[in-house]
């Protein structure tokens, strides 16, 4: 039975995750869960607030948009780290789902009743499906209809191609189907359902792996060199002693280079560049993370994984460049 409560957003979010627990077959108070997770979002967005804004002297809009941020990226951080599990858990039984159908045929084709099937079928190998297995049956002794007991095995399986397996058996088992010989075929289907997806994951692997190698090294190195780049050209540029009336002939031709020429004040800065390369870091790595996850799985926040893996891969090849080259043509940087 779910819990309700008298604040529609709090009521809310404990809705949500009670349905990522059932998924997860997590038996703990999803109330008490809740309010310490809202609890903790709420001090360590009141704590990263007041300590960046002195640091960065933020105004006051700032301050408030960073609490909110936080307190939504930590509660939706927890609640999609659940979501990713509840989903890898339901692959996993997508994965022995024809297996156990083909066994539970084969034990109706020996004589056996439908809620015995089931219960003889639940082996350990089968994980979280051995769980349900056992649920189900026991709610057929309790006098249960057999296609309504088995559409209670969606509710703490989360994978689309469970809920439509249990669909199609419901509905064959109500028409009057032979259970053993719609088990049998539905079995085969699955099996050629997954080979063919199998196959299509194989097909779009040189996709992933491009944009992997684009964002995760491509990117880097070239934002590393060019901040290199404007860096030596600033260093040498304000070293540069230019005669005026050269400087203004240069700035009659190309507009505003006669500043960048003559030194006196750089066009572009240097650590505004670096600055600049790290933003578009972040930001393609967390754009290319989506990305993957929708090309593999047609889910983007399954991307999410891939998150810490680019990152760490895109800033460290930055730095490591930089400091490369900044050890080879150091001579370079007269400014420094």
């Amino acid at each position: 039975m779910k819990s309700r409560s008298n604040v529609p957003f709090f009521g809310g979010i404990l809705e949500a995750f009670e349905q990522q627990f059932a998924y997860l077959g997590m038996r703990i108070s999803s109330r008490k869960f809740v309010i310490n997770i809202v609890l903790f979002a709420f001090v360590l967005s009141i704590v990263s607030t007041v300590l960046t804004s002195i640091v960065f002297q933020w105004p006051f809009y700032l301050v408030i948009f960073g609490f909110f941020a936080t307190f939504g990226l930590v509660i939706g951080g927890v609640y999609l780290v659940l979501d990713l599990q509840a989903e890898g858990r339901g692959k996993a039984v997508e994965r022995i789902l024809p297996d156990a159908l083909q066994l539970i045929a084969s034990n109706i084709k020996s004589g056996l009743t439908t809620e015995r099937a089931l219960l003889m079928s639940a082996r350990p190998e089968f994980g979280p499906l051995e769980v349900e297995l056992k649920r189900v049956s026991t709610r057929i002794l309790s006098g249960m209809p057999v296609e309504k007991a088995i559409m209670e095995i969606p509710k703490h399986i989360k994978s689309r191609l469970v809920e439509r397996t249990t669909w199609l058996l419901a509905r064959g088992i109500s028409s009057g189907g032979e259970i053993a010989d719609l088990l049998m075929q539905l079995s085969r289907n699955l099996r050629t359902q997954l080979a063919l997806q199998s196959e299509a994951h194989a097909s779009i692997s040189i996709y992933i792996i491009l944009i992997f190698f684009s964002a995760a090294f491509g990117g880097p190195a070239l934002y590393a060199v060019s901040s290199f780049i404007v860096e030596v050209m600033s260093s040498q540029s304000s070293s540069t002693q230019v005669d005026p009336s050269a400087i203004a002939a240069a700035g009659s031709r190309f507009g505003g280079m006669s500043s960048f020429v003559g030194g006196e004040s750089s066009i572009i800065d240097p650590e505004f560049v670096i600055f600049f390369a790290q933003i578009m870091l972040l930001i393609g790595g967390l754009f290319a993370s989506l990305i993957l996850g929708a090309i593999s799985t047609g889910k983007e926040k399954d991307g999410v994984r891939y998150i810490p893996v680019l990152l760490f891969f895109s800033f460290g090849l930055f730095y490591l460049i930089r400091f490369v080259l900044v050890g080879a043509f150091g001579t370079l940087l007269l400014g420094k």
